[in-house]
């Protein structure tokens, strides 16, 4: 199951990138929470698939279009821990930024859960219960 897992999150990441909300909302549990990383400007938990995709459309509409690169992914079982890339450019502004974080994904039925980004591997990895 946890190879399904792993296969899940690749998949709404390429749902997201294509902008195929039916298809990124079929791969969430209708209780998805979304819990931004310490950094953003937004800092409370988003709830409910609906809510999240509006999230991330919304936090991604300043930037170029472009995909995120998934750069590594560790299988946890019903905890995937992924490193999520991308340079980004401001639409308007024209400023580049370095997109480089980590993210923990609860599956449970095979649909996303939760998702929690971290700075850094180890934050990430000890917040899904595993070792380096």
């Amino acid at each position: 199951m946890s190879q399904e897992n792993v296969e899940s999150l690749r998949q709404s990441f390429d749902a997201f990138v294509q902008r195929d909300r039916e298809r990124w909302l079929a791969l969430c549990d209708p209780d998805l929470e979304i819990v931004p990383v310490g950094d953003w400007p937004e800092t409370d938990p988003i709830r409910g698939r609906e809510a999240a995709w509006d999230f991330l459309v919304a936090t991604d509409e300043p930037w170029e279009p472009g995909p995120y690169e998934l750069v590594e992914v560790i299988d946890g079982g019903d905890k995937i821990v992924g490193h999520q890339q991308r340079d980004l450019r401001g639409k308007t502004s024209g400023v580049e930024v370095k997109y480089d974080y980590w993210l923990v994904m609860i599956v449970r039925n095979g649909k996303a859960l939760r998702v929690e980004w971290f700075p850094d591997r180890k934050t990430a990895l000890e917040a899904a219960g595993l070792s380096e």
